[in-house]
C-alpha cells in the first residue's frame, strides 16, 4: 500500500488494516514515513476515527493555542469537553507537540472506552519497567493496556518503556489496532453474556475480528534489552517476532560496523536500527540500517554516547548472528559529519559499494516553502530528520521530492544507498 512500508515492515498489518478504513492517511507523495513522530492534535485526530466520535461542534474556544477554525480545532475541544485531554499549568494545549508514548496510551484507553481499574498492589506487578513509577499519573493506563493486550507491541518491550519518548507514525498504527482489536473483543463478549442472559438475540450477527485477540497478545513473547560492551559479537534466537535489543556505551568518536544476518536455512528477514539515546529518554539521533536479502548492515561514525542497537524479525523464532566492530568511514557517515546544503545549490554526490549513507544538513532561518530533491538513476532511500525543537503542523512532516512549509530550525538528511549494496550509485540533491 505505502512504499515505505515493505511486506516485511514490522507494523505493516496494522497500517494497512488502518489506511483500509481510512482511520490513518498517507502523505500526498504516497509515502506513510512510519518512522516520523506524532503531534497531539494528530493522535487525537486519528483515534476519534477509530472509535466512530463525531465531535460536537459546539465546543468550541477550548485552549488559546487552538485557532478557531483549525483542522484539529473540533478534535481537540470536543476531547476537553469529554475529559480525555487536559492543557498545560500556562492553559496552553500545544497541538504541534510530538505525543509521548505515555500520553498515546492515555488516550487510546480513554477515547476507545477500554476500561481501565485503578492501581492496586496485583495490577502494579504488571509494569517490570525500571523508568516507571507507580505513582506517575500514567502508570494505571499502562498497567490496564499491558494487562488487556493493548501492549506490548514489538519494539516497545524490555527493560524499559521510556514513557517520554515521542511515539511513531507506525507504532500509533500499532496502539490503535491492538485497542481497536481488543474492544471489539469485550463488546463480542458483552454480547455474548447477553444472548446467555437472553437479552440480546440479534448478536449473532457480530463476528470474531481478524488478527491477534487480546489473550494472545499479553502472552506474547517479551523484548529483551542486552547490555554489553562495543565491540561485540552475539548468536540470539528470537522469541517470536520480540526484539533483541543491545545497549552500550562509547567514550569517543567510533565508526560502527555492524552486520546481523539470519542463520542459513532461516525463513524471512532482519531488521537493525541504532538510536543514540539522550539523558531525557528521547531518541534525536537514530540510524536504519541497510537491509539486503537476509542480512542488515550499519557502517556510521557516532560520537561518545549511550546508544542502543535494536533488531526485529518478519519471521517469529528465527535465529541470527551479529558482529560489531570499529570500521572506517569516508567522512560522511552520520549525523556528525552531515555536510552542509545552501537553497538553491546543486550537488552531485556518490554512494560507493558498501557505503549505505550520505549525511547533509540545512538550516532555515525563516519559514519557507521548499522541495528537497533527490535525482538519480536508481531509487535512493531519503529521509529529513527535523531538530526536536522544531514544531512541524499535522501529522505529516518533511518529505524528499514534495513541497513543505519549512519552521525556521536545523534539519538532518539522510540519502540511503539502493541495492544491490556493492554498486556504485550517483545522485544529484538541491534544495530549492
Amino acid at each position: 500500500m505505502f512504499p515505505d512500508v515493505p511486506d516485511s515492515h514490522i507494523y505493516r498489518t496494522e497500517i494497512e488494516n488502518l489506511a483500509g478504513v481510512q482511520v490513518i492517511n498517507g502523505n500526498p507523495n504516497g509515502t506513510f514515513q512510519p518512522d516520523e513522530p506524532v503531534n497531539r492534535a494528530a493522535m487525537l485526530k486519528m483515534l476519534y476515527k477509530a472509535s466512530g466520535r463525531i465531535p460536537d461542534l459546539s465546543n468550541v474556544d477550548c485552549f488559546p493555542d487552538v485557532p478557531k477554525g483549525a483542522w484539529f480545532e473540533s478534535y481537540v475541544c470536543d476531547a476537553e469537553a469529554n475529559r480525555f485531554v487536559q492543557g498545560y499549568s500556562d492553559g496552553t494545549f500545544r497541538p504541534q507537540n510530538n505525543v509521548t508514548r505515555a500520553e498515546a496510551i492515555k488516550l487510546t484507553m480513554l477515547i476507545l472506552d477500554i476500561e481501565v481499574p485503578e492501581m492496586t498492589s496485583i495490577n502494579r506487578d504488571v509494569l517490570k519497567f525500571v523508568d516507571i513509577s507507580t505513582a506517575a499519573w500514567y502508570t494505571k493506563y499502562l498497567s490496564a493496556a499491558f494487562t488487556k493486550g493493548v501492549l506490548p507491541i514489538v519494539g516497545q518491550s524490555g527493560a524499559r518503556f521510556y514513557p517520554d519518548w515521542p511515539l511513531l507514525r507506525g507504532e500509533a498504527a500499532a496502539y490503535i489496532y491492538n485497542g481497536l482489536n481488543l474492544k471489539l473483543v469485550e463488546d463480542r463478549e458483552d454480547v455474548e453474556e447477553q444472548m446467555q442472559e437472553g437479552q440480546a438475540s440479534s448478536a449473532a450477527a457480530i463476528h470474531q475480528p481478524e488478527g491477534t485477540t487480546s489473550s494472545q497478545q499479553s502472552s506474547r513473547a517479551l523484548a529483551r534489552e542486552l547490555n554489553t560492551t562495543f565491540p561485540f559479537t552475539d548468536a540470539q534466537k528470537f522469541e517470536d517476532k520480540a526484539s533483541v535489543a543491545y545497549r552500550f556505551t562509547l567514550t569517543s568518536s567510533t565508526v560502527l560496523d555492524a552486520t546481523v544476518s539470519l542463520k542459513q536455512g532461516q525463513a524471512g528477514k532482519i531488521s537493525c536500527r541504532l538510536y543514540k539515546l539522550a539523558e531525557n529518554g528521547f531518541s534525536e539521533e537514530y540510524y536504519l540500517g541497510y537491509q539486503e536479502e537476509q542480512s542488515c548492515y550499519l557502517l556510521t561514525t557516532l560520537t561518545a554516547g549511550n546508544y542502543q542497537l535494536q533488531l526485529e524479525p518478519t519471521t517469529p523464532n528465527t535465529e541470527f548472528t551479529i558482529v560489531t566492530k570499529a570500521g572506517a568511514g569516508d567522512g560522511n557517515d552520520g549525523f556528525s559529519q552531515a555536510r552542509g546544503i545552501m537553497r538553491g545549490n546543486l550537488r552531485t554526490e556518490v554512494l560507493s559499494g558498501g557505503d549505505y549513507e550520505d549525511w547533509f544538513s540545512f538550516t532555515v532561518t525563516r519559514e519557507a516553502e521548499m522541495v528537497l530533491s533527490i535525482v538519480s538513476s536508481t531509487k535512493l532511500r531519503c529521509l529529513i530528520y527535523p531538530a526536536s525543537k522544531i514544531d512541524l503542523f499535522g501529522f505529516a512532516g518533511p518529505v524528499c521530492g514534495a513541497m513543505y512549509l519549512y519552521p525556521v530550525g536545523t534539519y538532518i538528511v539522510g540519502i540511503g544507498h539502493a541495492e544491490p549494496k556493492a554498486a556504485k550509485q550517483t545522485y544529484t540533491i538541491q534544495l530549492k
